[in-house]
């Protein structure tokens, strides 16, 4: 189970997942998405869950807030944020949790704006549904926008989002999510719609918001270099299971699984070396095709076809120093 660095592990998880299992129920019968996913996320923390498209990152996000779509079936596994199971709460109980304890940012800006509303009337109304005044939103919305490096912040807050350009879109998510100052903010591929340079301000501001909320964040995102910027630890995923973790140092200097291992070799390096990029063979698994054994073992080279590979799940074990993995042969990547 993942621990965040630069935290002392006496200080309690203000978020812990537990061996949480979710699958889909469609017309070709049930499907699963998540397989015995753990984690922990303490206070003050950024952790960042990655991995390719299909791997189960959003849904894993999502279970969170209770924003799984209606065919999703939670099997087991509990998610205890602040003494309580979330997945036992109630609709009415879990609208008091979202938003206001734990807020969410989305891919898409528009998914989240309404394109008929004026931007500070989206920011305030929620603001006042978690009990703020009407002028005290207003208040609050104008320092908000500042605060996530909109200009002329009173002039925006009277703009619809169809007149502002993307990153301010996004920061405009931004400010809502930190509005209510919660204790874990989820950044769901915040940055995959944007260009290069809005991308790095996009993420200062996501470090800023988090930081005037005194939030812990989970960063969701196929991109190693978001993570390389800001995530203190990292959960490597695959076909709906973790299968590597550790700090950013481990991940990045020293990974253990071959499939983080082969993300990396897939990236161009930018420290000036000249290396043959090679990207992993084939393509992740769907839902309805997961091999047998580690979901991992047709795309990989160091299986090669071997037995346990092909038969028996490998289960997540310490390596040492808070890095862990997910691979019948780490002897052989050490």
């Amino acid at each position: 189970m993942p621990e965040p660095s630069g935290s002392s592990h006496d200080t309690a998880p203000l978020l812990e997942v537990r061996n949480l299992s979710i699958s889909f129920e469609t017309q070709a019968g049930t499907l699963p998405a998540i397989e015995d996913v753990s984690f922990l996320l303490r206070p003050g923390d950024i952790l960042g869950l990655v991995g390719e498209s299909g791997s189960g990152k959003t849904v894993t996000v999502s279970s969170l807030v209770g924003l799984l779509p209606d065919n999703a079936r939670v099997n087991r596994g509990q998610i205890i944020y602040g003494g309580r199971d979330l997945l036992e709460l109630s609709d009415g109980e879990l609208e008091g949790v979202r938003g206001k304890e734990i807020a969410m940012v989305f891919q898409d800006p528009m998914t989240s704006l309404n394109p008929v509303m004026r931007v500070g009337r989206q920011i305030t109304e929620a603001l006042r549904i978690h009990g703020a005044s009407r002028s005290g939103a207003r208040e609050r919305a104008w320092e908000l926008l500042d605060l996530v490096g909109i200009p002329n912040p009173r002039q925006r807050y009277r703009q619809f989002p169809h007149e502002l350009s993307g990153g301010m879109r996004q920061r405009v998510v931004i400010a809502m999510a930190i509005a209510n100052q919660p204790s874990v903010l989820i950044a769901d591929e915040p940055t995959t719609a944007l260009d290069v340079t809005i991308q790095a301000q996009v993420l200062e501001v996501l470090a800023a918001g988090c930081g005037a909320a005194g939030a812990s964040m989970i960063l969701v995102t196929h991109d190693l270099g978001v993570i390389a910027e800001v995530a203190d630890r990292v959960a490597v995923m695959y076909a709906g299971r973790i299968v590597e973790t550790g700090t950013v140092e481990d991940i990045f200097h020293r990974p253990r699984h071959p499939y983080t291992m082969g993300l990396f070799t897939s990236l161009p390096r930018l420290d000036g070396q000249l290396e043959q990029l090679t990207p992993i063979s084939g393509a992740p698994p769907t839902l309805a095709a997961r091999p047998a054994g580690c979901a991992f073992h047709t795309r990989c080279a160091l299986s090669g076809g071997r037995e346990p590979c092909r038969t028996q799940t490998p289960e997540l074990v310490t390596l040492g120093g808070g890095q862990e993995g997910a691979c019948h042969f780490l002897a052989e990547t050490a």
